[in-house]
């Protein structure tokens, strides 16, 4: 996040990459990544990989309850795996 006052602003939410705060104080995780879903700020998502498989950890303030968010996450998570070197296909 470049600008995160902007995003509070913008979103009501504050956003801190946590991937240098000890474990036992973070709040979303090491590498939370904001879910952007049509014109809300829904959560977040932490991505991993281990033994070669897509690892995806998600919370939400705001989960949508329509197919669409369930299959463009779908998608999306797929071309991440398409995207990431040491997934195995």
């Amino acid at each position: 996040m470049h600008d995160r006052t902007r995003f509070e602003l913008l979103w009501n939410w504050t956003y801190r990459f946590e991937a240098y705060t000890p474990a036992s104080k973070r709040k979303l995780g090491y590498y939370a990544l904001p879910l952007l879903w049509r014109d809300r700020v829904i959560g977040w998502a932490n991505l991993a990989v281990k033994n070669g498989v897509l690892l995806a950890d998600f919370g939400y303030v705001h989960r949508p309850n329509d197919r669409g968010f369930k299959r463009e996450l779908e998608a999306e998570l797929s071309r991440m795996q398409l995207f990431l070197p040491n997934v195995k296909r």
